[in-house]
C-alpha cells in the first residue's frame, strides 16, 4: 500500500513539474511573441514594411529595397518615377525601379556584374548586413581585408543581431521577420558618426527606459484630425477604411460604434482622429484629448480680439469666461472678419493647456492655445 502512495506522490510531483514547465514555456512564448508585436509595429507605423503577415516567408531583392528605402533619410523624397531604365532586368514601369535605384545610388544594395540587379532573388543575411550597416553611415572603407566578414562582426558587435538566430551563415536567405529585427535593431543603433541613434536622427524616435524604442511620435505624426462629428452624422463613413475593421479608442479607454453612437446622442458632438497605418480612431468628447496637454471642450465666443497695429488678424478670444491665444493662421483666420467663427457662436474647440500660466503685460491670465475650432450646429440639436 506504501508501494502505491510513494508512486502516486512521485506522478502528482511529475505532473506538477511539467505543469510549471509548460507555464513558462507559455510566459516565455507570450513575451517573445509581445516583444516581436512591438518591433514589428514599429516598423509599420514608420511605413518601412507593410502589414501582411508575411512574417515567415523571404523577401525578394525588389521588396528589400523599397523596404530600406522606406529606412533612409531618402524616405521622404523617394521619386516614384524613373526616367532611364538603371538594369537591363528592371524596367523602368517596374513599381521597384525607384527604390531599386535609390538602394544602389547609395550603396545600400549591390547589382551584379553585366548590368543586373535580379530583382526576384531573396537576399541573404550579409544583403541584410550590408544594408543596416550602410544606413548607419559604414562604407567599404571601414573594412579592410574580408569586407563581408568584417560587416559581420562590426554587425554583431554593435548587438545589431539581436533576436536574429545566430547560427544563422551570412550566405543563407533571411526571412521578412529578420529583417523587421535587423532594421528595428538599426534604428536603434548609433550611427557612425556617434551621438544620436539611427532612430532618432532620422525618425525622431526615442528609446524607453529599457533600451526598445518608443513610437509615440511616430503615432502622432501619422494621425489625421481633428474632425468634428455632430449628432446624425455617421462615423463609418467619414472614416477612409472600413471602420469594421477599425478599433476604437475614447478618450483613452476601447470603446465600439454602439457606445459612439450613444455619446453623440447624450452630448451632441464628438472629435476624431484616425491612423489609417494601424486603422486606429481616437474619439474624444469633451475633456482630455491626445495627451494630458489638450483638452476639448465647448462654449460661447464672447469677444474677439485685434492688436493695435493689425485690425484684420485676431490675437486672442474670449469663450465663456474665460481667455485664449490663437495658435496657426488658419485658427486666426477662423476668428477673423473673414472666417466663419464670430461673437455669439458656439464652438467646440481643442486647445493646448501648456501656456495656462502665461499672462500678457495687462496682466491677464490665459487658459490655453486654441489650435483647432469648429462651429456648432445647433440645428443637429433637433435630433
Amino acid at each position: 500500500m506504501d508501494k502505491f502512495k510513494k508512486i502516486k506522490r512521485i506522478i502528482v510531483l511529475c505532473i506538477a513539474i511539467v505543469g510549471i514547465i509548460f507555464n513558462n514555456i507559455v510566459c516565455f512564448s507570450q513575451n517573445t511573441i509581445a516583444g516581436q508585436e512591438i518591433r514589428t509595429k514599429v516598423l509599420i507605423l514608420a511605413g518601412i514594411i507593410d502589414d501582411d503577415n508575411k512574417m515567415y516567408e523571404g523577401v525578394t531583392r525588389q521588396e528589400f529595397a523599397k523596404m530600406i528605402s522606406y529606412a533612409s533619410a531618402y524616405k521622404d523624397t523617394i521619386n516614384s518615377l524613373v526616367t532611364t531604365a538603371v538594369f537591363t532586368d528592371v524596367p523602368i514601369t517596374s513599381e521597384y525601379a525607384s527604390y531599386i535605384k535609390l538602394c544602389t545610388d547609395q550603396g545600400y544594395i549591390n547589382s551584379y556584374l553585366g548590368g543586373l540587379y535580379k530583382p526576384y532573388e531573396y537576399i541573404t543575411y550579409k544583403d541584410l548586413i550590408r544594408a543596416c550597416l550602410a544606413l548607419l553611415g559604414y562604407t567599404n572603407d571601414d573594412f579592410t581585408g574580408n569586407q563581408i566578414n568584417g560587416r559581420y562582426q562590426t554587425f554583431c558587435s554593435l548587438d545589431m543581431n539581436t533576436n536574429i538566430d545566430k547560427s544563422k551563415t551570412i550566405n543563407e536567405y533571411v526571412l521578412k521577420i529578420d529583417v523587421v529585427n535587423a532594421i528595428y535593431n538599426t534604428l536603434k543603433t548609433n550611427m557612425k558618426s556617434g551621438g544620436k541613434t539611427y532612430g532618432e536622427s532620422v525618425f525622431n524616435l526615442s528609446t524607453t527606459s529599457d533600451g526598445e524604442l518608443n513610437a509615440t511620435n511616430l503615432v502622432k505624426t501619422k494621425m489625421e484630425g481633428p474632425y468634428l462629428l455632430k449628432r446624425g452624422e455617421s462615423l463609418n463613413l467619414a472614416l477612409p477604411f472600413d471602420f469594421q475593421t477599425a478599433s476604437f479608442i475614447m478618450n483613452g479607454y476601447g470603446t465600439n460604434i454602439s457606445e459612439i453612437n450613444r455619446e453623440l446622442a447624450n452630448n451632441g458632438f464628438v472629435i476624431y482622429y484616425y491612423n489609417t497605418t494601424t486603422k486606429t480612431v481616437y474619439i474624444y468628447k469633451t475633456g482630455v484629448a491626445i495627451d494630458a496637454s489638450v483638452n476639448v471642450t465647448k462654449g460661447y465666443v464672447v469677444n474677439i480680439f485685434y492688436s493695435a497695429t493689425d485690425d484684420l488678424t485676431p490675437t486672442h478670444v474670449e469663450i465663456d469666461n474665460s481667455l485664449y491665444y490663437l495658435g496657426s493662421s488658419d485658427v486666426k483666420f477662423a476668428f477673423s472678419y473673414y472666417g466663419t467663427l464670430k461673437v455669439g457662436d458656439q464652438i467646440i474647440f481643442i486647445y493646448n493647456v501648456n501656456s495656462s500660466s502665461v499672462g500678457d503685460d495687462s496682466g491677464e491670465t490665459y487658459a490655453g492655445t486654441i489650435t483647432s475650432a469648429f462651429l456648432y450646429d445647433l440645428n443637429y440639436d433637433l435630433y
